[in-house]
C-alpha cells in the first residue's frame, strides 16, 4: 500500500461556461515535493484553490493522510496543515527566501534579523 499525504481524486471544477478542471487525480507520497507548472489557463491555481478550500463548489474527493476531507475555506485546510505559495507571491526585498515563504503566518511567529521564531522561541528559518 502506498503512503500517500494527498489524494485528489476526479476533481472537475465548472466556472460559467468553462470546465476548468477536468477529472483530475493528484497523488502526493510522503517526503515527495512536486511543483505545479504549466501555461496559463491550465488549471494550476484552480486546482490548488480546491485543495485549500477557497473553492468548495467542485466534484471529486480530497484525501489527506488517508482521511477523506472538505475544506469550507482557507482557515480549515490550513489547521490540517495545507499552505499554498502562489505565483503571484510579493516579495519583501530584505528578507531572506525562508523568511518571504513564512510571511503570511507572521500572527503565529515573530520575524528578526535572526530569522523566523515562533512565540515559543523555536527558530524556522536560519539566515546563515
Amino acid at each position: 500500500m502506498e503512503d500517500y499525504v494527498l489524494q485528489m481524486n476526479h476533481i472537475t471544477k465548472l466556472f460559467p461556461g468553462v470546465k476548468a478542471l477536468d477529472d483530475v487525480t493528484f497523488d502526493v507520497r510522503r517526503g515527495e515535493v512536486h511543483a505545479l507548472v504549466g501555461e496559463n489557463g491550465a488549471g494550476k491555481s484552480t486546482l490548488m484553490k480546491v485543495l485549500s478550500g477557497e473553492y468548495t463548489d467542485y466534484s471529486g474527493e480530497l484525501i489527506l493522510n488517508g482521511e477523506k476531507v472538505s475544506f469550507k475555506g482557507i482557515k480549515e485546510s490550513e489547521a490540517a496543515g495545507i499552505a499554498i505559495i502562489h505565483q503571484e507571491l510579493g516579495l519583501i526585498q530584505t528578507l531572506t527566501v525562508c523568511e518571504n515563504i513564512f510571511w503570511e503566518m507572521r500572527s503565529a511567529r515573530a520575524v528578526s534579523s535572526t530569522g523566523i521564531t515562533n512565540m515559543t522561541g523555536q527558530r524556522n528559518c536560519s539566515t546563515s
